[in-house]
């Protein structure tokens, strides 16, 4: 019985924040159209990446949002978490680390991307 109410409560746990993330990024795509996945994308430097709870990082650019998800989710991405990518030539590519830390100095380990989602406005 102890096991169950334990499995109840982290399961309740990890279900409320994962569909808070998946709403705001809902609301961050409404109107918009999904073009095909890519495997790398140059993000703008004078952009800072909006972290979705527990669900993802979206960049943007003058003409595409793109989302970018992880292989096995992460986890420890919070909003009021820092993150640090580490890509070559000034973008950022499917199976790069993305490190989760807090500004105490506190390490979370590191995410892997999946791969990123361009979305434009729909005509």
């Amino acid at each position: 019985m102890r096991k169950l109410v334990y499995a109840a409560l982290i399961l309740g746990l990890s279900a409320a924040p994962a569909s808070a993330g998946s709403d705001d990024l809902a609301r961050l795509l409404k109107g918009k159209v999904a073009g095909a996945p890519q495997r790398c994308i140059f993000p703008d430097r004078h952009v800072h990446p909006e972290i979705i709870d527990r669900t993802a990082i979206v960049y943007r650019d003058a003409r595409f949002t793109y989302v970018a998800r992880f292989k096995g989710g992460c986890p420890a991405l919070r909003e009021d978490r820092r993150i640090t990518t580490t890509g070559t030539g000034g973008q950022l590519c499917e199976n790069d680390p993305v490190h989760v830390s807090e500004t105490t100095g506190h390490d979370f380990g590191f995410c892997t991307f999946a791969g990123f989602t361009p979305y434009r406005k729909a005509r």
